[in-house]
């Protein structure tokens, strides 16, 4: 398989598909995976590079890459002690500073980032981009240790459960 077929970041098992009456999860029977969750390929899991990592990310299971990251921005949310990070934001830009913006009504949001990834999904992502791309994830590390330290405190019979 030539590496030169993988031109994406981002490779779904499935794609969402739309009807008048329903929204159902089309998956290719064949194992082949939808570039951008959208566009059916001929590459199967194996055959994409070791810097693609398998998570849930938009709602269905994929393969998102590690390489070529030029900027992350980890966003807790401390507003719900529920889960560790499930309501927990990592934006992923492979050309870009990830900038804050509002919009008219007054809503923050961020521009300039290309992917974004949340649950537990977010801690092999950081340590991945931090193996393929260089990217130095020291302080998002440090985030991420406060905010498990600050969900055990809320938590303690967690501790310990493999959280």
């Amino acid at each position: 398989m030539s590496q030169k077929r993988i031109r994406n970041t981002l490779y779904l098992e499935s794609k969402i598909r739309v009807t008048a009456d329903k929204i159902s999860a089309e998956v290719n029977q064949e194992g082949y995976l939808f570039s951008d969750g959208r566009y059916p390929t001929k590459i199967l899991p194996e055959d994409l590079p070791e810097w693609f990592v398998y998570g849930y990310i938009y709602k269905r299971h994929g393969y998102i890459s590690a390489k070529g990251v030029k900027h992350l921005l980890f966003v807790p949310n401390y507003l719900f002690d529920n889960h560790l990070h499930k309501d927990d934001l990592l934006f992923i830009s492979y050309s870009e500073k990830i900038e804050p913006s509002k919009n008219e009504d007054g809503f923050s949001w961020y521009n300039g980032y290309d992917h974004l990834v949340y649950g537990s999904f977010i801690v092999p992502f950081v340590e991945a981009a931090q193996k393929y791309s260089g990217y130095d994830v020291n302080e998002i590390q440090k985030e991420i240790a406060r905010k498990r330290a600050w969900y055990f405190e809320r938590n303690p019979e967690q501790k310990g459960g493999g959280v």
